[in-house]
């Protein structure tokens, strides 16, 4: 099975901004969310304050 994931243009410029703004510690966690359902989309999340 096999699951993609889709930005809307919203999402797209929101995360241009965080890029911009150098706030790495939310960029790390949209990075742990979006590999996170890649790798187990059908069986929910961690905990991704670590």
């Amino acid at each position: 099975m096999s699951f993609s994931i889709e930005f809307t243009i919203e999402a797209e410029k929101d995360i241009q901004k965080l890029k911009k703004s150098g706030d790495k510690k939310a960029l790390i966690k949209i990075d742990k969310l979006l590999n996170e359902l890649r790798e187990h989309p059908l069986t929910g999340l961690e905990n991704l304050n670590n």
